[in-house]
């Protein structure tokens, strides 16, 4: 079902830095530090059906290694990692446990017809239940901070910038696609997969005008995201005003990605933000199908996610694959899933692949 909030506000992204990425494989760079150039191999060897990755996977379906050893040492990692870069991790998690409100919104928007596919009902980011629980929900804002950080580890950024550059970026590319295409403006758009909002806010931010759906499969999620907009003094960054003029084009839906149920050509800008990683290469094809359906002609498609030709990503230490692929159980089909050719399938035109940073890319596509 879908909840509307007649006073929401947008998540503010304080002191916005300005700072640009590379922005093409082939050519534009335009920031001070460029980021590794891709490499000549497709994908990193610890994923898909190379040696390396087969002795990881075996590894990893260890129940005794995955239960007591990876998961509890990915998830010191990550909480770890990120307080010690001003993320207060621990303490964002114990003010929303505390947030009546939260469950409350949870009984309201959920859809309790829904019929989980299978692949979401499967352990992944360290959280038995997946993103079904309330514990990824109250750490997702947290995690997804100390995500930016680990974008430019060479760098001395606090979160709040490189969440910022992050983001900037990927909605950048979305301008300068639509821009070089001659398409319009959109004027509704989905965030698939939205999480708790972060992204769904900052592509609203950049295009005010428009209607704003969040969908997601988790409810928890979706709780978390309309209350942060329902409640300005519960944003973990400050409210700019200039954004507050957004608080009547947002909803929030729990419905599946590749079944919105939206009407055919009825959007203008599909986004899948961080979401393709988590998908068999089933789902994968199915969410762009949806996309294709629900997009209008001229409409965009949008995603990002980890970069298959990344020599960051390429590069990893042994440790950090690892305990990446114990909490992330589709990675062998992500990185060897061809993303460009999948959307020219399903009838997408003008596709192309840019760089967002170093460890990540986005592929736009118009329908």
């Amino acid at each position: 079902m879908e909840r509307s909030f007649p006073k929401q506000v947008s998540t503010p992204y304080s002191q916005r830095a300005k700072t640009n990425t590379a922005r093409s494989y082939k050519t534009r760079t335009d920031c001070t530090k460029s980021p590794p150039l891709p490499t000549d191999k497709t994908k990193p060897d610890w994923a898909g059906e190379h040696l390396l990755s087969k002795l990881v996977n075996s590894a990893i379906s260890n129940a005794v290694l995955y239960e007591g050893i990876m998961k509890p040492m990915a998830r010191r990692t990550m909480i770890t990692t990120a307080e010690k870069n001003g993320v207060m991790w621990r303490t964002n998690v114990a003010t929303l446990e505390e947030t009546r409100d939260v469950y409350t919104i949870y009984n309201e928007i959920k859809d309790t017809s829904m019929e989980y596919p299978e692949y979401y009902l499967q352990p992944f980011h360290a959280y038995t239940e997946g993103n079904l629980c309330w514990q990824a929900a109250f750490e997702a804002e947290s995690a997804t901070y100390a995500m930016a950080l680990r974008a430019w580890p060479k760098e001395a950024l606090q979160w709040e910038e490189a969440q910022d550059r992050l983001r900037d970026s990927y909605v950048r590319n979305i301008k300068e696609h639509i821009q070089e295409h001659n398409l319009a403006s959109p004027l509704r758009i989905v965030d698939a997969g939205c999480s708790v909002g972060i992204s769904t806010r900052s592509i609203h931010e950049s295009f005010p005008e428009a209607e704003m759906i969040g969908l997601d499969l988790s409810t928890h999620m979706l709780a978390v995201a309309a209350y942060r907009d329902a409640n300005e003094t519960s944003m973990i960054q400050r409210v700019p005003a200039e954004n507050k003029s957004l608080k009547q084009r947002r909803n929030w839906v729990h419905k599946k990605a590749e079944d919105t149920g939206f009407e055919t050509s009825s959007m203008d800008l599909f986004s899948l933000s961080f979401v393709l990683h988590e998908l068999p290469q089933q789902a994968t094809r199915d969410v762009i199908a949806e996309a294709a359906r629900v997009l209008r002609p001229g409409g965009v498609f949008v995603m990002c996610d980890n970069n298959p030709l990344s020599a960051v990503i390429q590069n990893l230490p042994p440790v950090i694959f690892t305990l990446m692929k114990s909490t992330e159980p589709h990675s062998d089909e992500y990185f060897s899933f061809n993303m460009e050719q999948a959307l020219r399938d399903a009838g997408f035109t003008q596709v192309h692949t840019e760089i967002m940073d170093p460890r990540h890319r986005i592929v736009l596509a118009t329908r």
